[in-house]
């Protein structure tokens, strides 16, 4: 009976110094200090690459880091709608998490570059939306059956030079979409 009542006592000590540790985490997360300036030059880096390479072998630890990074940081605040890539399927299929998820990314990377443009909200949208796009293209010519009809029709309309209205409108509807949260819209926050 005695060795029980140690086990219980023991397994009680565990559960709490896990939880101590788990919260102790959690708060150091909340108080995370701004991006340095080679974490923002990583993300650049890492945002290109995605972009021309998205199934690189280090591709998926890549795009990990950068987007709990964005998640992470106080100071870049990256909001992105799924409705710019349409009704996504579920549960995902092909790539449509590396594309989505690359417009978030992209999205960063031109608020990094171009902190005059930081708060553009049309500027940030269209070059989320066009490293998406080059992230997109790039997966085809590895893997031609990856295609998104929705993304091919959203390609089309940058080659006619109507990209701008379509994010502009895009932009709009997510606007209105946010008075009732959508849980097809993902937010990759710090702030």
């Amino acid at each position: 009976m005695k060795a029980h009542s140690i086990q219980v006592i023991a397994i009680a000590a565990l559960l709490v110094g896990f939880s101590v540790v788990r919260t102790a985490h959690a708060q150091q997360q909340q108080h995370r200090g701004p991006s340095t300036a080679e974490e923002r030059a990583r993300a650049v880096k890492v945002a290109r690459q995605l972009e021309e390479d998205p199934l690189a072998k280090d591709a998926k630890d890549n795009r990990e880091w950068v987007y709990k990074w964005i998640e992470d940081i106080p100071d870049i605040t990256v909001n992105v709608c799924y409705d710019f890539f349409g009704t996504l399927p579920k549960p995902p299929r092909g790539h449509t998490v590396e594309i989505v998820n690359q417009m978030a990314i992209s999205s960063a990377a031109f608020m990094i570059e171009h902190p005059d443009k930081a708060k553009d909200e049309q500027a940030v949208a269209t070059a989320g939306l066009l490293g998406a796009l080059k992230a997109y293209q790039s997966i085809l010519k590895h893997e031609p059956d990856a295609r998104w009809p929705y993304v091919d029709k959203v390609v089309q309309m940058r080659d006619q030079g109507k990209l701008d209205d379509f994010v502009s409108d895009t932009r709009r509807k997510c606007a209105q979409d946010e008075e009732e949260p959508d849980p097809d819209t993902i937010r990759a926050e710090a702030r």
